[in-house]
Formats: C-alpha cells, structure tokens, sequence
C-alpha cells in the first residue's frame, strides 16, 4: 500500500478512524477534521457521510468503530489518566523550564492522543541548542532524577520518559521517517503538544516538518493549550545557568560521560532500529513498532475501504 494521491470522503474518515483504533481511541468530530488523511474535505461532505454510516458508531460526542461498553468503560478511564498526566505536566513545568539550553519540551506520543494506560509513563520530546545537547541532557536527567520524576528500570507508571532529544539543527524528521511512508511517525509529529521552552522553537519545528507531512494531514498544527512561557524567578535561573554552562569543555565533558555508555546499550540491543546516536539527535526505543503499526493500520484499511 502506497499513500494515496486522492481519497474519498469516506475512504479518509475510515482511514482516520482506523489508525486510532489501532490503539481503543475514539475521536471528537472536531479531532476528526484535524487528523483527517490525504484528504481535504468539506466540513458538510464529513458530517453527511457520518449520519448515514453504518460503520461509525457515535456516543456522547466521540466517534469510532467499538460499540461494546467495555470499550467506552476504558475510554472514560483514559482520559481521567489523561487529564492525570498534563496535570502532572503542569506541575513539573517549573523544572522543564529551568534546565539549560532546552529550547522545547512537548509531551509526544501516547498522551497525546488519549491512550493513557494503567502503567503509562508521560513521554517527552526535547529540543536542544546546537552544540549543547549532551549538555541539556545530563541537566534535564540530573533534575527530573532529583524529584523522582524520570522514568528508570521498573519505576514507569506516571514518570517521564526522556528518550528522544534533538537539536533545532535536526527538528526535520523526514530524515528518519520509513520508506515509503511512516504513519505512525506522521501522527507523532503532528500530535505534539508543546509544554515548555519556547513557542517560537515549536512554530520552527512544524515549519520544518510542514513539507513532508502536508503528504498525510492538510491542516497545520498550532498547539498551544498546554504551553507556558517561562517568566519571572524561572527565566531569570534558566538564563543564569546558561551564562556559567555555556562552554565548549562543559559540553565535550558531558558528552564523554554520556556517549560510550549509550553506545555500550546500543549493543546489547536485539532491535537497534529504534535507536539514534549522534551530536544533533538522541533516540533510546529499545523497540521500534513504527513497521508493525503501520502493517496493522493497512490490513484495517483494507478491510474496511
């Protein structure tokens, strides 16, 4: 299966419902519009095909493919785990703000689409300075250990997980999408909810991720509902530790602690795809399931259009 040049109205709500279903999520109709695949579609052309579906089913306001209320049972508590985690975001927004030379943190995956587990952890995605990520690293690492707040070993549900760093010189993910299409990282991307830093950094980030991802999604990302801008007592400490830390040694210092150890990892692992080591990119997932969700995704698509 290829990415389709056009779609019906009806082939890309399916196609739209089928990935979330992938993992028990139902969508709003407004979400519906904003996720909608390979299609541009009137707003009337959607609600048209939707009151006459047989396929969707609607329940206070969602939609999706599951009927049984166990389904919706689990929806319920996802969300309240939902809420839960951009909770805890905002809490720890402080922290976030505080370690120098991160330009962006957004919580990535899972909780932002809704499928927040019993045992999920809060995964985040951060943006370093060139020249200083090893630097934003260890800081980000040394801070969010302190307060207990890092996920490590068997200590997941409810913690952070700071597995994906990049510098604002590498914020275009074309370069490690799959070929020929990658629909889970499409998602990810463009479901990023900026929490921390600065906006101008998430603005650049969907700038430079607008070309290859306008192949899935026609309407842009403009999240802000979760951002705070750092101010005040934060801004002045962020700043200050910049001023002392912003040195070539400190960064080589803190990248020779960092990189054989990483490497060391990288070798014990079975699937090494999900894995990226370099001055401009980190990314620790010891399992890559981007093939295998987008296998799932086109048998569903299949079947259903």
């Amino acid at each position: 299966m290829e990415l389709p040049e056009k779609m019906t109205v009806k082939q890309a709500i399916l196609s739209t419902l089928a990935y979330f279903d992938l993992f028990e999520v139902p969508l709003t109709r407004e979400e519906l519009s904003e996720y909608l695949l390979f299609e541009k579609a009137e707003e009337r052309a959607l609600d048209l095909y939707l009151k006459d579906s047989s396929v969707v089913h609607k329940r206070e306001g969602f939609l999706s493919f599951r009927w049984n209320p166990e389904f919706w049972q689990e929806w319920e508590e996802k969300q309240a785990r939902t809420r839960s985690a951009f909770k805890k975001v905002a809490r720890w927004r402080w922290l976030l703000q505080l370690c120098p030379f991160v330009k962006l943190v957004a919580v990535c995956n899972s909780s932002t689409i809704g499928d927040t587990r019993e045992n999920s952890d809060i995964d985040l995605f951060v943006v370093a300075k060139p020249g200083r990520l090893f630097t934003a690293r260890l800081g980000l690492t040394l801070l969010t250990s302190m307060f207990g707040l890092r996920r490590h070993g068997s200590k997941v549900r409810g913690r952070f997980c700071l597995s994906f760093y990049v510098t604002e010189e590498a914020m275009d993910l074309s370069a490690i999408a799959l070929p020929s299409y990658d629909i889970y990282l499409a998602f990810w991307a463009h479901s990023l909810e900026p929490v921390a830093g600065e906006y101008a950094t998430y603005e650049a980030f969907v700038a430079h991720n607008e070309r290859w991802l306008s192949s899935y999604f026609h309407l842009t990302p403009k999240r802000k509902r979760h951002f705070r801008a750092r101010r005040g007592f934060i801004k002045f400490m962020h700043g200050f530790l910049e001023l002392i830390l912003n040195f070539d040694a400190v960064e080589r210092w803190c990248r020779s602690k960092q990189w054989s150890r990483a490497l060391a990892k990288f070798q014990t692992l079975e699937d090494k795809s999900g894995t990226l080591i370099s001055d401009s990119m980190l990314k620790f997932h010891d399992h890559d399931a981007r093939l295998e969700i987008r296998e799932e995704w086109r048998k569903k698509v299949e079947k259903l259009v």
